[in-house]
């Protein structure tokens, strides 16, 4: 009996162990998204009840193209469940996947149907101004011939010119606002094809994400993967609102995202990284630097290997979209407390090894169509020292300056600043990378209440000697004159630079003499010179620097510069 029932266990355990483990779908959502400058990381999360036993859990309809070395998955629940492996599965498909690719040919079909309808109403306009042509005409020929027979009545003409008048207006009227919504629906058109476009290029392919667990116990799992995506990034964008009154600069910083991983971010938690995970994190080889003679290159021939050596190269050379314009880069801290109407909250800082991170306070909603969504990191008032410079070699305006000390916790990076000038903008500057506590300077753009001028009041030329004989060498005397000019209605303190003529040559001879005030300092941070004066002016204050500079070279020698 106990070796029957022994046999029966056996068969069992042997029964259980042949059972086939099932794929299970999750209902998953991203629930995070770390963005890096060049792609995103993303975080799906999903919970369901599991039995005892080995399950496959499956994340399906996982839309980017995912780098599957980032793949990591980590779990929690009342079940007591080991995470056994995890893999990408790929199936390709005759038509691209997603929600959103159906979305996007629904929208699309709504704007053909929307054009075919403004084309039909463009049609019927033109057939209306067709029939007020024909009424045009026949008036310009009937009217004479009744003034032949008798003469028409005021009111008749003045009605019929009327009628012709408004019938006109209103035509063209109706044409310029179907051509608006014909342009505008043309527009729309446009960004969804080439949404679409992109989307069905590169993801015509089923991606799912199978994860392999064993539950030893039964009960509910949290389930979270996260993976590296491509096609997102972000950048910064700074603010710069001066306060004159207060003697402050109010510097605002957004992380400004977008994305076109083919799924749209709803309600999700943002991090912003300046971190580059795609970029190797190693040195390159070291290679000798080896001189040779020069030989011409030989032409290569056509072919597959050229095609693919040029395809690599066009590969190599891509840079992205958001390094183009300028080097940007951002910094964030809590915004300070301050009476208004609203407040925006900012991301938290936090320095991670050589990347630093902001975490956005609120969740963001990102769309795929590669809109930007602007999302506040930073907000600090600076206390400022105002002051204006000007260059009027190179530039004929005076620039406001405000010299700022950094918050002693917060790393700010370079990036592209918007300036606002008692709340109205006035143009785009640049910040440098700045560190912790470091004091440095905001350049706030111009002001034309402030002016500046170089003029060259005379030049005379020696080349002669007495008796008309002609001199081996020629003296050139150059007398210049700069004013600055104080139009505000507060005093100022004003940075004038000049450069004044430097020989490279022994044969050139330059001297300088008569300057009607010295500088505060001559080769200004070791620029031969260079000469910058400091100034003070009052409301209404006008200020004159002159001097003469004096060249003597070779008759023969021409000299470059003058």
């Amino acid at each position: 009996m106990k070796r029957g029932m022994k046999l029966f266990f056996i068969v069992a355990l042997s029964l259980v162990a042949a059972y086939p483990v099932f794929a299970k779908d999750i209902d998953s959502h991203i629930s995070q998204v770390v963005v890096y400058p060049d792609s995103a990381l993303i975080t799906r999360v999903g919970t369901m009840d599991l039995a005892a036993g080995e399950h496959e859990i499956v994340f399906a309809d996982i839309i980017p193209d995912i780098d599957e070395g980032s793949l990591r998955v980590s779990g929690e629940g009342t079940a007591t469940v080991k995470i056994l492996g995890a893999q990408v599965k790929k199936e390709f498909l005759q038509e691209a996947a997603g929600e959103r690719v159906k979305e996007l040919e629904l929208e699309i079909q709504a704007q053909l149907d929307e054009i075919g309808k403004i084309e039909d109403a463009q049609r019927v306009a033109g057939h209306k101004k067709q029939l007020l042509d024909a009424l045009l005409n026949f008036s310009g020929e009937q009217v004479p011939q009744d003034m032949a027979t008798r003469m028409p009545q005021a009111k008749e003409l003045g009605d019929l010119l009327n009628f012709l008048d408004m019938s006109y207006k209103d035509h063209y009227a109706v044409l310029q606002a179907l051509g608006i919504k014909e342009r505008d629906a043309r527009k729309k058109l446009d960004v969804l094809q080439k949404e679409l476009g992109q989307i069905s290029r590169s993801h015509k392919m089923k991606r799912s994400i199978a994860v392999d667990v064993e539950a030893v116990k039964g009960g509910s799992l949290t389930l979270e993967v996260s993976y590296l995506a491509r096609g997102a990034s972000w950048y910064p964008v700074y603010e710069a609102r001066t306060v004159f009154d207060k003697s402050q600069v109010e510097l605002v910083g957004f992380g400004v995202v977008r994305q076109r991983t083919g799924e749209d971010w709803k309600e999700v938690d943002v991090t912003l990284s300046t971190a580059r995970p795609t970029v190797s994190g190693q040195m390159p080889d070291l290679v000798p630097w080896f001189l040779q003679p020069y030989e011409p290159p030989q032409v290569r021939r056509k072919g597959l290997f050229a095609e693919k050596s040029q395809a690599m190269s066009r590969e190599a050379d891509y840079e992205p979209y958001y390094m183009k314009d300028e080097n940007m880069t951002l910094a964030g801290s809590a915004a300070p407390e301050q009476v208004e109407e609203a407040r925006m909250e900012y991301a938290a800082v936090e320095e991670k090894g050589v990347s630093v991170v902001y975490k956005i306070t609120r969740k963001a909603t990102i769309k795929a169509d590669g809109s930007e969504e602007r999302l506040p990191v930073l907000s600090q008032n600076l206390d400022a020292k105002f002051q204006y410079s000007a260059y009027p070699r190179a530039s004929t305006f005076a620039y406001l300056t405000a010299r700022v000390t950094n918050q002693k916790d917060l790393q700010l990076l370079p990036g592209r600043m918007n300036i606002f000038l008692e709340g109205d903008f006035v143009g785009i500057s640049q910040l440098a990378g700045i560190a912790p506590s470091e004091e440095f300077d905001l350049y706030l753009g111009i002001d034309e209440n402030v002016k500046v001028k170089k003029e060259e009041l005379e030049r005379k030329v020696d080349e002669v000697l007495l008796g008309g004989i002609p001199s081996p060498t020629r003296k050139v005397t150059i007398l210049f004159k700069t004013t600055v000019e104080n139009y505000k209605n507060k005093d100022i303190t004003f940075e004038l630079f000049d450069s004044l003529p430097v020989s490279q040559d022994d044969r050139i001879k330059v001297r300088v003499e008569r300057v009607s005030l010295e500088p505060k300092e001559k080769d200004y941070k070791d620029k031969k010179g260079v000469w910058r004066w400091e100034l003070k002016l009052k409301p209404r204050e006008k200020v004159e620097i002159a001097y003469t500079a004096i060249v003597e070279y070779p008759r023969n020698l021409r000299v470059e510069g003058m």
